[in-house]
């Protein structure tokens, strides 16, 4: 990474676990910039840096100034296999979002090790790097744009403010709904949700210890915060035919909460089960003294979630551009429409 340009005394190199607090304070600089609160927590961040996917030394840089701050950040995140779709991420420092070459240099990074995974994949696959851009932030947009990337698909952060008395969940005759127990539920939890966005724009299917392995990775990030009696699993019988997975805070705001996951399995679909476990998530978090709810959906979902949402009283509040690149073109591994 070509540093000449950058003002002196500033050094580039990989992250380690004594940076978390560096890099929150960066990420939260930004977030606030563009919409007044923070957006990361040390735990959170430590835990994303702890994964098994992301080895700090080969897939990480930061850049600090003369005094020690954070002021860019670069990773490229394993995709594990089959190795079809890497994540190439920066962010700079609102000081410094002016600087194209600090851009520039922190992108060109993240590509040149993607390329490194591109072996791994099959002979005949496409390899795409993505990354995202929030749709205000247009110092981030346009070096995603230099480094050759290209807007495919947008993405929609949701947002319900809960009223006094949220309305009743009306789950379908034979389908009760009840907490997960971690241990016990968690590869059950995973096969339903991997079977229920097979057919989702993006979807790259990977073994399923993969997926499980990524589940435990969210697990660890959530730290003393996960609460499993926020994972609502819908079942008939013994049989998990769909969730709600909930967070009670946003970052350190404790006033919202999150939906990280819903879903239903495709031979339940259009039974009324995915809006009563909303209404389900939303009574509970209400219950728990949280006045506003929200989450993240793809705006051109292939199922039609968003008229779900919407029906469920759900509002966009704001938009994040999604970004690909081709590595190497191939057979497209990707899912990118409904098959039946």
């Amino acid at each position: 990474m070509v540093a000449s340009s950058w003002p002196s005394g500033w050094t580039i190199r990989p992250a380690t676990l004594d940076d978390v607090e560096l890099a929150v304070n960066m990420f939260n600089a930004r977030s606030r910039k563009f919409y007044g609160e923070n957006q990361s927590t040390v735990e959170e961040m430590a835990g994303w840096w702890k994964s098994s996917r992301l080895d700090l030394f080969l897939d990480t840089r930061i850049v600090l100034d003369q005094r020690g701050r954070m002021m860019g950040w670069s990773h490229t995140g394993n995709p594990g296999d089959p190795y079809v779709c890497i994540t190439c991420g920066a962010i700079v420092h609102p000081e410094v979002e002016g600087n194209q070459e600090l851009w520039d240099g922190l992108y060109s990074w993240a590509l040149e090790r993607a390329w490194e995974y591109i072996s791994l994949a099959p002979r005949d696959a496409k390899v795409i790097a993505v990354e995202s851009a929030m749709e205000v932030d247009p110092a981030r947009r346009l070096a995603v744009e230099r480094a050759g990337f290209e807007m495919v698909r947008v993405a929609n952060r949701m947002r319900i403010d809960l009223e006094d008395n949220p309305c009743e969940p009306a789950f379908p005759n034979g389908i009760h709904v009840r907490t997960a127990d971690i241990e016990a539920d968690l590869r059950s939890v995973v096969a339903a949700d991997v079977e229920a966005f097979r057919d989702h724009w993006g979807h790259v299917e990977r073994p399923f210890e993969e997926e499980v392995e990524v589940w435990q990775d969210y697990i660890q990030s959530e730290g003393e915060m996960l609460d499993p009696a926020l994972w609502f699993l819908a079942a008939e019988g013994d049989e998990i035919v769909g969730f709600s997975v909930c967070s009670g805070h946003i970052a350190d705001d404790l006033t919202r909460g999150y939906v990280d996951g819903l879903c239903v399995r495709p031979a339940w679909r259009k039974r009324g089960i995915a809006l009563a476990l909303l209404h389900h998530s939303f009574a509970e978090l209400h219950r728990r003294g949280r006045t506003a709810v929200e989450l993240d959906m793809d705006s051109e979902n292939l199922t039609g979630a968003l008229r779900l949402y919407e029906r469920a009283g759900m509002r966009v509040v704001r938009r994040t551009l999604s970004y690909e690149k081709v590595l190497r073109d191939g057979r497209d591994l990707v899912t990118r429409e409904l098959t039946t």
